[in-house]
């Protein structure tokens, strides 16, 4: 059998659950109000969180109740598993960044003659770490990476700009809403400190996710319902890791799980986004299961 990827079970698994009314009618129907449309989807645009927002521009959300989506998860653990949180921030929210120093170039021999965008980068990146020291609530999660620092292409020449693209991810709104302004204003005035200037855009913006408490309580007691060996519920899940679904749990209640797609041996050594990560198959017929019987039982109960 063909090795599933990530991104296959990404797009076919993960991705959400539509409970829609109004917007489609059964040709039996006649009842305006009665929730009667069950639309599939999957995600795009992953790596920039534009998945969701680009499926809210195309109105994906067009007479939507309601959202559940799963996303599948390896590791060492069993097939079965399904994680959820129906009280709390279940993921961070993530805002990634790119920001570009502008200075000015010159030849090694000369230094004094040129702005260097490189040293700037290194005060922003220090800056920027003393951000989430000092200022950062410490009652709250809060994450900064710089997973990329490219200047220059030779080892004499001090080049005219310098790029740190990273992300900042918390699990709570407030502290979201104030990081992501000091980022830009400490990038911005430890440019100008240093006679340089930057630029800083914004390459993805995703809220964090919270489920809808009473859905969610609704949605696992469908799925202890079904008889799948193994099927066992893991609550108050949370995870520093970020899903643009949050976007579609902001409009319509929503609720997100995991499914476990682990092996118990050292298949499961890898984590997910690392090339040698493996999922375990037998998690596809157990979520397109989860996902027929939540919906046929949602549209049972809110007709």
């Amino acid at each position: 059998m063909k090795k599933v990827t990530e991104a296959a079970l990404t797009a076919g698994l993960v991705a959400a659950l539509l409970l829609t009314g109004c917007g489609e009618k059964r040709a039996t129907d006649t009842n305006d109000n009665r929730p009667d449309v069950v639309q599939q989807g999957k995600q795009a645009g992953e790596d920039a969180a534009k998945g969701a927002k680009d499926m809210l521009a195309n109105g994906v959300l067009e007479g939507v109740d309601a959202a559940l989506a799963y996303h599948v998860g390896p590791g060492r653990m069993p097939v079965g598993l399904f994680m959820y949180n129906s009280g709390k921030t279940m993921m961070y929210s993530v805002d990634g960044f790119r920001i570009t120093i502008h200075g000015r170039g010159a030849h090694g021999a000369y230094p004094h003659s040129s702005i260097d965008p490189i040293n700037i980068g290194v005060h922003v990146y220090l800056a920027l770490e003393s951000l989430i020291a000092r200022e950062a609530d410490p009652g709250k999660a809060c994450v900064l990476t710089i997973g990329n620092f490219s200047a220059g292409s030779a080892p004499n020449i001090i080049p005219d700009t310098a790029v740190l693209q990273g992300t900042l991810r918390t699990n709570d709104s407030a502290s979201r809403e104030k990081l992501v302004r000091r980022l830009k204003e400490v990038a911005l005035k430890t440019a100008e400190v240093f006679g340089g200037m930057a630029q800083v855009e914004m390459i993805s913006e995703v809220p964090p996710l919270v489920c809808d408490p009473a859905m969610t309580d609704e949605m696992v007691s469908y799925m202890e319902e079904l008889p799948i060996p193994g099927l066992t519920p893991v609550p108050d899940t949370s995870a520093s890791a970020s899903e643009d679904f949050a976007i579609i749990a902001e409009r319509v209640p929503s609720v997100f799980m995991y499914l476990s797609a682990g092996y118990m041996d050292e298949r499961g050594d890898a984590p997910a986004h690392n090339p040698k990560v493996q999922f375990n198959e037998e998690v596809c017929p157990i979520g397109s299961a989860c996902l027929a019987h939540c919906a046929v039982r949602w549209l049972e109960d809110h007709q």
